[in-house]
């Protein structure tokens, strides 16, 4: 599972970075930059939350096809 932002939508509220550090982090231009590998197994539900806590549904979860 990867994990994709998508910016014309993110509001930057900043909850994905607050709540899930271990994810994302803040760009120069205030927009969360993403884990940048495939999101390891012991992270698989705090992507999803993170997801779900997106105000503006930026955040999306790409299944792997492998």
């Amino acid at each position: 599972m990867r994990i994709v932002v998508d910016k014309e939508k993110c509001l930057r509220s900043g909850q994905c970075m607050y709540f899930h550090p271990k994810l994302f982090e803040e760009g120069e231009d205030g927009y969360p930059i993403e884990y940048a590998e495939p999101v390891p197994a012991e992270l698989k539900e705090e992507a999803e939350d993170a997801a779900d806590i997106c105000p503006s549904g930026a955040i999306k979860l790409i299944e792997s096809e492998d």
